[in-house]
């Protein structure tokens, strides 16, 4: 969840995990904003070295200049809240924070749009500003960051020169025009961007293209097992202390676009190279958390997401308000079952085969909260073992498969009567189901990556 006007760089603890942490930038000093110092002269010239491996690696080409510049940490804070004030509603950010804490995703004492951008400013290294066009990063602790970077500070520059390259050839402030902070569909979008300027990064390390690497694919599958264990195994990195007391939901999401998108771009390279890759970001994104966290359901064998219309509870729900409503997606349900006390593994097996889900948030005025949720599975077996796993959380749950592939879940307080005419209402939502056209590549020109 952030502020899509801004590019961060990784999360300094995931960046390190990968293999470093960093700051630097370069040219035009007068495109910068205020608190933005520009480069020194040595430092500009570096940076086009590495514009032209980022380009190299990525395969596209600067069409303009690319302003950079780096700032305190301080400033940091402030160009984040400024982000965020110009361009996720109020409205929006309540709705988050409601549909959050009505999960039990986060605390109820939590301000969101306090914490958000105290535990980003520990995390950044460094951003792209889609809307100001330029790139800036952080100087920590009197570092010189922006000066004469090492090699960690090249990584980082590479992955943000990544996102202006993106934002050139592709226009990702269009591209990301979902401004709903909890929308999967937008989720996987963002992975999309930060996966591919990841994998960039990546490849520009180790000079070579990582989908090409024998065995890559089951490395990166191995170190995703579970990425909160992949986070322990660094305490001691900046910002490390902070992300391990964020909430799960908040840590998975910071991780997923990084981790599980590079994961994903390089297997849409493997599948269809550079052509495929570019195709996402022109025609068909992903269109779920799912998709991400399984390639072969965009670029295979198409599982697009089940949409799910929820009922009109206004008549059942007199005194109440609708404050939220929104989509899980698999990611978020993987979040839900695995911060409730269900085991890692069996957590991520009981949020695979989701289909598709729709959420509403209700509120009453003397501060009671109602959560209703439909979720459509793609066999009765998913069904069957999500419903169980969302039924052993206990917290308030009450949770019934109402159809071969469809449960529905009522959390809050309301009496049994009440509740079971919303259950049967919401048993009837109605249902979009996709086309599931899978992608032509002959059509597009794309070709499996050389091995």
């Amino acid at each position: 969840m952030s502020c899509k006007s801004f590019r961060p760089a990784l999360p300094s603890l995931v960046f390190l995990l990968l293999a470093g942490a960093g700051l630097a930038a370069a040219p035009k000093p007068a495109a910068l904003p205020e608190g933005v110092a520009p480069l020194s002269a040595a430092s500009a010239q570096h940076m086009q070295t590495l514009l032209a491996a980022a380009e190299k690696y990525r395969g596209l080409h600067a069409r303009a200049p690319i302003p950079a510049g780096s700032l305190e940490e301080s400033g940091l804070k402030k160009k984040l809240l400024e982000s965020m004030h110009q361009h996720l509603k109020p409205e929006s950010l309540r709705a988050a924070e409601v549909s959050l804490k009505a999960f039990g995703l986060i605390p109820e004492t939590m301000d969101l749009g306090k914490y958000l951008p105290e535990l980003l400013t520990s995390q950044v290294a460094g951003y792209y500003d889609t809307e100001r066009k330029y790139l800036a990063m952080v100087r920590r602790g009197g570092g010189g960051a922006g000066q004469d970077g090492d090699g960690n500070d090249d990584m980082v520059l590479v992955h943000e020169l990544t996102h202006a390259l993106q934002d050139q050839s592709f226009d990702l402030e269009k591209l990301e025009k979902d401004d709903d902070p909890l929308s999967d569909a937008g989720t996987a979008v963002t992975a999309l961007v930060e996966g591919d300027a990841t994998l960039t990064m990546i490849d520009f390390q180790a000079q070579t293209s990582l989908e090409n690497t024998p065995g890559a694919d089951r490395l990166m599958s191995s170190l995703l097992a579970d990425p909160a264990k992949l986070a322990q195994t660094m305490p001691d990195l900046p910002g490390a202390d902070q992300f391990a007391q964020a909430p799960e939901w908040l840590r998975d999401n910071l991780l997923f676009g990084y981790l599980q998108g590079m994961t994903f771009c390089m297997s849409v390279r493997s599948r269809g190279g550079q052509k495929l890759l570019d195709y996402a970001f022109t025609t068909d994104p992903p269109r779920s958390t799912e998709q991400i966290l399984h390639p072969e359901k965009w670029h295979t064998h198409r599982d697009d997401p089940v949409v799910v219309r929820l009922p009109d509870l206004a008549a059942e729900l007199a005194g109440y308000r609708k404050a939220a409503e929104g989509v899980m997606g698999e990611l978020s349900i993987r979040s839900l079952l695995h911060a409730g006390g269900v085991e890692w593994e069996r957590a991520g097996a009981a949020a695979e085969g989701w289909g598709g889900d729709r959420f509403a948030v209700y509120e009453k005025k003397d501060g009671g909260r109602l959560l209703v949720w439909v979720s459509e599975w793609d066999t009765d077996a998913d069904a069957q073992e999500f419903q169980a796993a969302l039924a052993g959380l206990g917290a308030g749950w009450q949770v019934a498969g109402v159809a071969p592939r469809r449960v529905v879940a009522v959390r809050g307080d309301l009496a049994d009567e009440r509740r079971e005419a919303i259950r049967a209402r919401l048993a009837a939502s109605l249902v979009e189901r996709p086309a599931n056209r899978d992608v032509d590549l002959v059509a597009i020109g794309a070709r499996p990556a050389s091995r």
